[in-house]
């Protein structure tokens, strides 16, 4: 399964770093999620990566920046959707025609959401398919065998997103997930890079824990 780490949104001291050993971990796609971050606060975090992971990184606001940097990718929410739709348009077009490549994703919150048929996006994230772990009292509210048939029919690449963790890594398999996304497994974890590492393994074979 796919494996992907995304950041907390707010700053947590030496980041970063993590981040950086996360990569040398084996981390393939890190979303970077800064939702209070001005253009020049974002692009400062960019600059403290490593240019050598720039195609691993999509961004989930401040999209022209990944042209700047030749980042894998933009992540479009659901404000973006809502109330920005026109202009963010526009953008994708223009992103789009500069790079072809570009990874596009975005997020849903309901099982509805996976019957829209598009090609727009390389994968979509899921939430919450678990209790969250980063936010207290946002539980899963989803059918395991609602769920399960709607990951056979759809035609998007699913990401599960919400309390994922090692203890249901095998579960989000045999529902039919394309892959897993990190939270609060990372960020609250005393070591991030261990944790990582361990939730790698479980992705990387089958195994029922």
């Amino acid at each position: 399964m796919k494996i992907i780490v995304i950041s907390n949104p707010e700053e947590i001291e030496g980041e970063m770093n993590i981040v950086h050993e996360l990569f040398k971990a084996g981390l393939q796609r890190f979303h970077l999620r800064k939702p209070k971050y001005s253009t020049g606060a974002l692009r400062r975090v960019i600059q403290n990566i490593n240019p050598e992971y720039y195609n691993r990184i999509i961004i989930h606001s401040h999209h022209e920046l990944s042209i700047a940097y030749k980042l894998a990718g933009v992540h479009i929410t659901g404000h973006h959707r809502r109330k920005k739709y026109l202009k963010h348009w526009l953008l994708l077009k223009y992103i789009k025609l500069r790079r072809p490549e570009i990874d596009i994703t975005c997020g849903f919150h309901t099982i509805g959401a996976l019957n829209r048929k598009s090609t727009d996006f390389s994968y979509v994230f899921l939430s919450p398919v678990f209790d969250s772990i980063s936010k207290i009292g946002y539980k899963s509210t989803f059918n395991e065998d609602s769920l399960k048939f709607a990951l056979k029919r759809t035609s998007y690449k699913v990401v599960a997103l919400g309390g994922v963790d090692e203890a249901n890594i095998e579960k989000a398999r045999q529902l039919g997930f394309y892959g897993v996304a990190l939270l609060g497994s990372i960020w609250k974890a005393k070591d991030p890079v261990e944790k990582f590492k361990r939730i790698q393994q479980l992705c990387l074979q089958d195994v029922v824990i």
